[in-house]
């Protein structure tokens, strides 16, 4: 593995080569999100009629960067994640606002469509 990497270090060239021959061979199709950040409220529990459940909160993540003139600027952004089955359960049991979590999933855009046809 180190000569490997050593190799393509030494010979970008070979490297380049070798990164085409594997994105040919590969279908090159992922959805993984990794999210930290802290919990904005107690998580919020659907019960559908079948009996499936979600589970729902509202995570926050930031992002802290020095802007042009050298002042640290924090940028927060928030996430709606949704968790089914058992693992809904478990997120009704542990996880609380303010909580420090780690999420793993995928992203997903829903669209909500109103009765006037309005997304």
């Amino acid at each position: 593995m180190f000569r490997q990497a050593l190799s393509r270090v030494l010979n970008p060239a070979k490297a380049i080569a070798a990164a085409k021959m594997q994105t040919r061979n590969f279908t090159c199709y992922m959805n993984k999100a990794i999210l930290l950040g802290h919990v904005g409220a107690d998580p919020q529990e659907y019960t559908f009629a079948n009996g499936a459940k979600i589970a729902s909160f509202s995570l926050a993540t930031s992002r802290r960067y020095k802007d042009g003139s050298g002042n640290i600027v924090e940028q927060t952004s928030w996430h709606k994640v949704k968790f089914t089955g058992e693992q809904a359960d478990k997120i009704m049991r542990i996880v609380k606002k303010s909580a420090c979590v780690q999420v793993d999933g995928s992203i997903r855009y829903d669209t909500f469509t109103n009765k006037e046809g309005v997304e």
